[in-house]
């Protein structure tokens, strides 16, 4: 008996002690996870430029009564059910852009230099973001910070990529006013785009360069961000027998979560000017074969035009000769110094331009102006001086040659006249002339006076 009520004692308390357990292990299970606010992460913002970004506000959770709250200007896109536990987006695209242009944002962020930005405490709903800079504009966003797989109400936090259908694309040239055969830096500057399926192996994005009056020579530099690249591991370019230039970015580059997205894109470049009327040089961003962003830089070239006119300043006068220099007359006539005349291709009868430093041996440092006049094309700012080496026939070389001065221009090619005045050399008269009778008669006069004089001299002195 004593055994059974030992058991027994025993049971009891086991049993006591499970009691006072079940509560604590109820609390554990049944005590609900909540969470009302969250982040909201927007990637992919162009770090060119100011951003402003703003969130507004779709839908709510009314927290007393548990119940979504619906915008008046949402409610054609959200689904609500009759009791208001429960909401569906019938139409994200329409919704991202139903937003009234008179509402103010729920929250609003100014970023500069940055590619994202972070809204935190945010009510747990669903909300419309837009993004947009001084060029950019984005294409609205839909973020639903409610957990829809959680047992209990609860939020959470989302990142979403901007996404733009372009970008803004700068070129800047170290120089605007060139000479043909000038090498030129060039830097273009755009933003590394985003794309909708990030880990596509479809994605590339493109630099082309299309130059007009320019040989690209090599790329100098290729930077995203602060970090630069390098050729054919990062990125690799083609130049086509046109001369276009493209440089595209590999998948190393690219990725699968668009890491690079709205990262500053730095690409520099030389290149030779070929033309003698100047550059025309086009860059464009490519994404996925479309076209992301366009700009065009202009170079421009200076002439000189001679004139060779007789004295009077109105005859022209052909067939005279020149060299031309970049210096003044005085600097040219030093003593050693080193003033080299500038040589050039002719185009025409009369008509040159500047030689390539590989155009030697077809080139020539003589210049004709046929027909009285003489062009000399391709030329960069400063002062020049023209020699005269040959004067037309029947007048004389003019010493002092002719200056001329070409004042650079942003935004046209420049045309710099001058003129040149020869004089006549001392002109015999024609066979038959009465001009050197005269003289002879005189002298033959003088000559006879002389030996008239030298004989009555001698006659008087024998008396």
């Amino acid at each position: 008996m004593k055994k059974m009520r030992k058991i027994f004692a025993v049971l009891l308390t086991l049993a006591m002690v499970l009691a006072m357990s079940i509560p604590t292990f109820a609390a554990e299970v049944t005590e609900p996870v909540t969470s009302y606010s969250s982040k909201i992460t927007v990637t992919g913002l162009s770090s060119q430029e100011e951003e402003t970004v703003n969130l507004y506000a779709a839908i709510t959770l009314n927290v007393d009564k548990n119940e979504w709250i619906v915008a008046d200007w949402a409610k054609d896109y959200i689904g609500l059910s009759t009791d208001g536990k429960k909401y569906e987006i019938t139409n994200a695209e329409r919704l991202a852009k139903a937003v009234p242009e008179t509402i103010a944002p729920f929250q609003q962020k100014h970023v500069v230099g940055e590619t994202q930005v972070e809204f935190s405490e945010v009510p747990v709903g669903a909300y419309v973001v837009t993004a947009s800079g001084n060029k950019i504009t984005y294409s609205p966003m839909v973020a639903e910070t409610y957990n829809d797989v959680a047992t209990y109400m609860q939020a959470k936090n989302v990142t979403l990529v901007a996404k733009s259908s372009g970008y803004d694309v700068k070129k800047e040239a170290a120089d605007g006013f060139v000479k043909r055969g000038e090498e030129v830096t060039f830097t273009i500057t755009t933003t590394f785009p985003s794309f909708t399926v990030a880990d596509s192996e479809d994605n590339t994005f493109k630099i082309i360069d299309t130059p007009t009056g320019l040989d690209i020579q090599e790329i100098t530099s290729v930077k995203i961000g602060d970090t630069s690249l390098k050729a054919n591991e990062d990125y690799t370019t083609n130049k086509a027998d046109d001369g276009k230039y493209t440089i595209e970015f590999t998948k190393n580059t690219i990725g699968t979560s668009n890491t690079n997205a709205g990262k500053k894109v730095e690409v520099q470049y030389k290149a030779i000017v070929t033309s003698e009327e100047g550059y025309t040089n086009t860059a464009n961003t490519s994404r996925n074969e479309t076209e992301m962003g366009k700009t065009e830089v202009k170079g421009y070239t200076g002439t000189i035009t001679l004139t060779k006119y007789a004295e009077d300043g109105k005859t022209i006068l052909k067939g005279a000769e020149f060299k031309l220099y970049k210096a003044t007359k005085d600097k040219v006539k030093e003593e050693n110094s080193g003033v080299s005349a500038l040589r050039f291709i002719k185009l025409g009868d009369g008509i040159y331009k500047l030689a390539l430093a590989d155009n030697e041996a077809t080139s020539t440092d003589t210049l004709v102006a046929v027909n009285g006049t003489l062009t000399v094309k391709g030329l960069d700012e400063g002062t020049y001086w023209f020699e005269e080496t040959k004067a037309p026939e029947g007048y004389s070389i003019n010493v002092d040659g002719a200056s001329a001065t070409i004042k650079e221009s942003k935004d046209k090619n420049v045309t710099v006249p001058t003129s040149l005045k020869d004089t006549k050399l001392s002109a015999l008269p024609s066979t038959g002339g009465i001009g050197t009778t005269i003289f002879t008669i005189a002298g033959c006069l003088i000559m006879v006076t002389a030996a008239g004089l030298f004989f009555a001299s001698r006659k008087r002195t024998n008396k």
